[in-house]
Formats: C-alpha cells, sequence, structure tokens
C-alpha cells in the first residue's frame, strides 16, 4: 500500500506529490502579505526561466507558488496584523 505523506507549514497542507489541498487560517494579514509577496517573487523569477528556456517544469512550479500565494492571502484574512 503506497501512502503519501503530508508536510504542513503554518498556513499551507499539501502532499509529497506537491498538490496544495488545504489552507489552514490563523496567519495575521500582515504575515500572510509577507508570505505572499516571497512566493509570487519566486513565481516571477520562474516564469523568467521558463519563458527563456521554454521550460515547461519551471512554468509549472511558478503556477503552483501563485496558487501557493493565493491560499496565503486567504490564510490571513480577516484576522489583524500584530
Amino acid at each position: 500500500m503506497n501512502v503519501s505523506k503530508t508536510h504542513e507549514v503554518s498556513f499551507l497542507t499539501w502532499d509529497t506529490h506537491g498538490h496544495l489541498f488545504a489552507v489552514r487560517p490563523g496567519m495575521p494579514s500582515s504575515t500572510a502579505l509577507d508570505c505572499t509577496a516571497s512566493l509570487l517573487d519566486t513565481a516571477h523569477g520562474l516564469m523568467l526561466t521558463a519563458e527563456e528556456t521554454d521550460c515547461s517544469a519551471a512554468r509549472a512550479a511558478a503556477t503552483w507558488l501563485i496558487e501557493m500565494a493565493g491560499a496565503a492571502l486567504e490564510a490571513g484574512r480577516g484576522l489583524p496584523s500584530k
């Protein structure tokens, strides 16, 4: 039986195949914005690489990071900044 191990980060949960499957609420909005900015910056770099090299793996990774950035924003929605 092949069971996929789960990894957790403060606001995201995903399986070992890299599929985001849950957003965990409770992150202060300022932290959520910082995480979102960092994830989008990394995604931007990957998209530039994908464009220059026609690399579908970089494109897919950037798309996944953009999904994570959206999840980070959702996790911080409605909570005051610390």
